[in-house]
């Protein structure tokens, strides 16, 4: 098992991970900038939709039901204000990120049920659901893998 200890230099606080174990803090780092990016273009994406880009159906903003266009705005802001927290690597950028993921993940489970309506056309490609599913599973083992090996570094 490794241990992690703590330096403090200046104003910031650098880990060093003793016996060559993996810095869960570090890929935690680096997988919530990745994923901020990603959920930054989504966001810009939807914008891109709500400002007269047209779908694939070649319908715009205007023509989307008034259910749809609530649940694209919805996305177009959330999504840009997780993107925010998670390049920050706030705690707050996180929790908004995994409530817009589990609304998207609702919308499309409601779609494969046989819920009608809205949800329909709002449901996303099956890819993008597990996709979804793998980074929430991905983004709560690198999360809990972080706060244990600080936790580690605090007792020692």
């Amino acid at each position: 098992m490794s241990t992690t200890r703590q330096r403090v230099t200046g104003d910031a606080i650098l880990a060093e991970v003793g016996d060559g174990g993996i810095d869960w803090s570090r890929i935690f780092r680096i997988f919530m900038r990745a994923l901020a990016v990603l959920t930054i273009v989504r966001g810009l994406g939807q914008w891109a939709v709500i400002c007269g880009m047209v779908d694939a159906d070649g319908l715009g903003f205007e023509h989307y039901s008034p259910a749809l266009q609530t649940s694209t705005v919805f996305f177009a802001v959330i999504e840009l204000v997780a993107g925010v927290g998670l390049w920050l690597t706030s705690a707050w950028g996180g929790v908004v990120w995994v409530l817009a993921t589990g609304v998207a993940l609702g919308i499309d489970g409601a779609a494969l049920y046989g819920v009608q309506g809205w949800v329909q056309v709002a449901a996303r490609p099956l890819a993008a659901t597990a996709g979804d599913i793998a980074l929430l599973a991905f983004f709560l083992v690198v999360t809990v893998a972080a706060a244990r090996q600080a936790d580690e570094g605090l007792g020692d």
